[in-house]
């Protein structure tokens, strides 16, 4: 049996939710679960899950640690350490207990959608690794101090506060999509699009989506 997008958020949702994720239906993103939260630190923390191609009934997840919530996104000058799946957060002994494996070098896992113990370790791993990124002060310093983190969050913050208004603004658009995309309303891709437009960023598309999703995905987070 194929593991399903819809069978794997209904396993992990929940879960997930009492670790304080917000779970965003079919965001712009290549990720086939796709959660986030807001931490202390006034960071965000995205978790988004893969489905196996080649074994169908497993899926893995991997967190974006960032002042944005793209996920997947380390170009330039954010750290490639901002993404990264759990494994690759534990030591060997608790790869031994939690992949159930003698081998020292598996940091890779993937989980068994299909069964209730194997999502369950899956939910344990994820908050015994979490922390390890937030906590990782050299880490965090690398994403402050990232002048493309700081760009995306700087637009998405104009995005979230402009958009309420967009449109009294007169403003011709070339790149918004066909219709609203995943829930989020088109006045966040009207948004971005000007946004974009004003400081001369890379405008297409993929770049309001993106956009777009981003602020969308911040603003809710930021307003629960």
């Amino acid at each position: 049996m194929k593991l399903t997008k819809a069978k794997l958020i209904a396993k992990v949702k929940a879960p997930l939710e009492k670790l304080g994720y917000i779970f965003f239906k079919d965001p712009i993103s290549s990720a086939q679960g796709f959660f986030s939260k807001k931490l202390d630190n006034g960071l965000y923390l995205t978790l988004g899950l893969t489905i196996s191609r080649h074994m169908e009934s497993n899926f893995t997840g991997s967190f974006y640690y960032s002042k944005t919530t793209r996920w997947a996104a380390v170009y330039d000058d954010i750290p490639e350490e901002s993404y990264v799946r759990p494994g690759f957060l534990m030591s060997k002994e608790e790869r031994k207990i939690y992949f159930n494996t003698e081998n020292e070098l598996l940091l890779d896992y993937w989980w068994n959608g299909f069964d209730d113990s194997s999502v369950a370790s899956f939910i344990e791993v994820i908050e015994l690794t979490e922390s390890r990124l937030y906590e990782d002060r050299l880490l965090t310093k690398k994403i402050e101090d990232s002048l493309i983190a700081s760009q995306m969050k700087n637009y998405a913050d104009e995005v979230m506060k402009l958009v309420a208004d967009i449109e009294k603004l007169n403003f011709t658009y070339f790149y918004l999509p066909d219709k609203e995309v995943n829930g989020i309303p088109m006045r966040w891709f009207k948004t971005s699009e000007y946004v974009l437009k004003k400081h001369n960023g890379i405008l297409n598309t993929n770049t309001v989506k993106n956009l777009a999703s981003d602020a969308f995905v911040q603003s809710t987070i930021d307003n629960l």
